[in-house]
C-alpha cells in the first residue's frame, strides 16, 4: 500500500495540482511576445516548419512540429495552444518527484516538486506557447535517466537517455549544455568501465542524430556572434537572477544561510558520506550550464530568464537535498516553511512581469476604425500579435496573410523610410498607428506628427503605443 502511495498516488496528485492550478489562469493573460510567431508558423506545412531554422529561426523545430499537430486537432484558441506547454510543465513535476524519491528520499522528491509548483517563473513559462516548458521537462527527464543509467547500468537506460537527449537538443540548442554536464559527470565514474562504455554509446548516437542540424547551429552561432536583441548582462545579473528563481531576494538569503548551516553541521558531525556523487551531479546540472551561459553572454548574449530557466530543475532538487541533510525533524520544519515562503511570494500574472494588453489595444483600434482609416503597424513583426486578436481568420490564412492585410487596409512596415513611401499614397487617409511599446525608435511617430494632426494617443503597458492621426486640412 505504501509503495502504491509513493509510486502512483503522490505523482498523480502532483500532476493534477500542477495542471489544474495553472489551468485556472490559462486565458488570464493575452497571447503576446513570441507566442503569435510560434502559433502562426506552426500552421505551416511540416516541410516549411523544418526549413525555418535555416531561415534564422533561433530554435530547433521540435516544439513547433508538436504544436502543428496539436492545432490540427484543437485549433489555435489561447486555451488550446497553452494546454500543450501546460502538459509538459505538469510532467516535469512528476520527473522531479521521482528523481528525489528514487535517488535520494521521499521528502526530497516532495520538497523539490513542491518548490517547482510554486515557482513564479515556471507558473508563467508553463503557460507560454513556446518551447521552454518542453526544455525544462527534457532537462528533468535527462537527469532522471542519467542517474538511472549510472546506478543501474542497463541497456534500456541507454535508449531512454538517448531519447531524452534528443528531446533536449531538438527542443532548444541550449540542451547541449546538459549533454555537456553528462560528459563532465562521467569523470566521477572513470573506474566503472560499463558506465563509461554505455555513456560513450549515448554521446555517439546523440551526436549522430543531431548531424542534420549541425550546419544550421554553426550558422546561428556566427549570426549571433554579430549581435542580437539580447543585451550583455551586468556582472550583478549572475546573482540577481537567483532572486527570481527563489521568488524573492530574502528567500535566496534564507537558503544561503541554510546551506552554510547544513555544511557546518555535516562537517562538525563528520557526516562526509552525505556529500556523494549524486549530490555533485545534481549541483552540476544547474551550476555548470548557468555559469557557462553567463560567461558566454559577454561575447554572445544569452543570459535571459527564459533561456536559463531549465537550470532551475537541478537547482530546486539541490535545495531540497540540502534541506533534507539537516537533522530529521528540523528538515521537515524548514522544508515546510520554505515551501510556504515560495507560495507567499508566488506572483501570478503580475503587471511587473511580462504584462501585456493586446486585446484592449485591438478593441480600441476597432472602435477608432472608419472607412477612411488605415492601420499602420511598426515594426513589421508586431503585426502577428495584433492580428491574432484583430481578425483570427486572417491570422489562420497563412498562405494569403500579407495580401489579406492590404485588403483590410493594414500595413506592417520595417522602418520610417518604408512608411514615408506608403504615406505618399495614403496622404488623405486617417492613420491608426500601432507601435510596439518597448521600441525606443520614435522616428515614424515623429514623421506622422509632422505630416498629420494627432487626434488621440494611448499607451498599453509594456505592449503598444496607439495613436490616431487625421489628415491636415
Amino acid at each position: 500500500m505504501k509503495q502504491s502511495i509513493n509510486n502512483i498516488y503522490i505523482p498523480i496528485t502532483l500532476f493534477i495540482i500542477a495542471f489544474c492550478s495553472k489551468l485556472l489562469f490559462i486565458e488570464s493573460r493575452d497571447i503576446c511576445l513570441d507566442e503569435p510567431f510560434t502559433i502562426f508558423h506552426a500552421q505551416f506545412p511540416i516541410a516549411d516548419i523544418l526549413s525555418l531554422p535555416s531561415q534564422n529561426e533561433p530554435n530547433p523545430p521540435l516544439f513547433m512540429l508538436l504544436l502543428h499537430s496539436w492545432i490540427k486537432l484543437f485549433g489555435i484558441s489561447p486555451f488550446s495552444v497553452r494546454i500543450l506547454p501546460l502538459l509538459f510543465n505538469s510532467f516535469t513535476v512528476v520527473f522531479i518527484y521521482f528523481i528525489g524519491k528514487k535517488f535520494f528520499n521521499l521528502w526530497t522528491g516532495i520538497l523539490a516538486s513542491s518548490i517547482f509548483l510554486v515557482s513564479t517563473y515556471h507558473f508563467y513559462f508553463g503557460l507560454e506557447t513556446r518551447t521552454y516548458s518542453l526544455l525544462s521537462m527534457a532537462t528533468a527527464a535527462s537527469l532522471y535517466y542519467f542517474l538511472s543509467l549510472i546506478n543501474f547500468p542497463k541497456r534500456k537506460y541507454i535508449i531512454t537517455l538517448i531519447l531524452t537527449n534528443i528531446l533536449l537538443i531538438y527542443s532548444h540548442y541550449f540542451g547541449w549544455f546538459i549533454v555537456f554536464v553528462q560528459f563532465i559527470s562521467c569523470f566521477l565514474y572513470l573506474k566503472n568501465k560499463t558506465i563509461i562504455k554505455f555513456m560513450f554509446y549515448v554521446f555517439l548516437i546523440t551526436g549522430v542524430l543531431f548531424l542534420p542540424m549541425l550546419s544550421i547551429v554553426l550558422k546561428q552561432f556566427l549570426h549571433s556572434s554579430q549581435g542580437t536583441w539580447v543585451q550583455i548582462p551586468s556582472r550583478s545579473d549572475f546573482y540577481t537572477q537567483f532572486y527570481y528563481f527563489f521568488n524573492g531576494k530574502y528567500i535566496l538569503i534564507i537558503f544561503v544561510c541554510i546551506l552554510i548551516f547544513t555544511f557546518s553541521y555535516l562537517i562538525y558531525y563528520k557526516l562526509f558520506n552525505a556529500i556523494n556523487k549524486q549530490l555533485i551531479i545534481v549541483l552540476s546540472w544547474w551550476i555548470i550550464p548557468y555559469s557557462i551561459m553567463f560567461m558566454l553572454s559577454f561575447k554572445i548574449p544569452m543570459f535571459i530568464n527564459r533561456y536559463i530557466l531549465f537550470n532551475t530543475i537541478g537547482l530546486y532538487l539541490f535545495v531540497a537535498i540540502i534541506i533534507y541533510l539537516l537533522p530529521k525533524k528540523l528538515s521537515y520544519v524548514v522544508g515546510t516553511i520554505f515551501i510556504l515562503l515560495f507560495y507567499k511570494e508566488l506572483q501570478i500574472n503580475s503587471k511587473d512581469f511580462y504584462y501585456r494588453e493586446v486585446k484592449n489595444l485591438v478593441d480600441n483600434v476597432k472602435r477608432e476604425n472608419t472607412p477612411n482609416s488605415v492601420i499602420l503597424i511598426y515594426p513589421h513583426w508586431a503585426d502577428l500579435g495584433f492580428m491574432y486578436y484583430y481578425d483570427r481568420t486572417v491570422f489562420q490564412n497563412y498562405e494569403n496573410y500579407e495580401s489579406l492585410l492590404v485588403k483590410k487596409n493594414i500595413y506592417n512596415v520595417w522602418n520610417s523610410n518604408e512608411a514615408a513611401e506608403k504615406l505618399k499614397i495614403l496622404h488623405n487617409k486617417r492613420i491608426l498607428y500601432v507601435q510596439d511599446g518597448q521600441l525606443e525608435d520614435y522616428s515614424l511617430f515623429n514623421l506622422l506628427d509632422s505630416t498629420k494632426t494627432l487626434k488621440y494617443s494611448a499607451f498599453y503597458p509594456q505592449c503598444f503605443q496607439f495613436s490616431v492621426f487625421k489628415p491636415r486640412i
